[in-house]
């Protein structure tokens, strides 16, 4: 294995460890936060709700983290193609 493989393989898990946490994040600080404390605020009637609510958010996070990745790894596929086809045309 040449010294380009190790390499590779350590930016395609930060591609995707980056894809994921930065789309979890955004979802979690710009959607599902917001939308807690509303729920919290006017609709919830009990512990119950609470916690049902929660248990939805975490699944929401997770889809999302998952997502991420795959598009972080989507990314850094399509570059690595650019890259690779530019220094075939020299």
């Amino acid at each position: 294995m040449s010294a380009a493989g190790p390499t590779r393989l350590l930016g395609q898990l930060f591609c995707i460890l980056v894809g994921a946490l930065g789309l979890g994040l955004l979802v979690t600080k710009g959607v599902l936060v917001p939308i807690g404390q509303w729920y919290e605020m006017h609709k919830a009637r009990s512990e119950s709700d609470l916690s049902q609510a929660f248990a939805i958010a975490l699944a929401v996070q997770a889809l999302c983290a998952v997502i991420g990745g795959w598009l972080g790894n989507r990314l850094f596929r399509r570059c690595r193609r650019k890259r690779l086809a530019a220094s075939s045309r020299r």
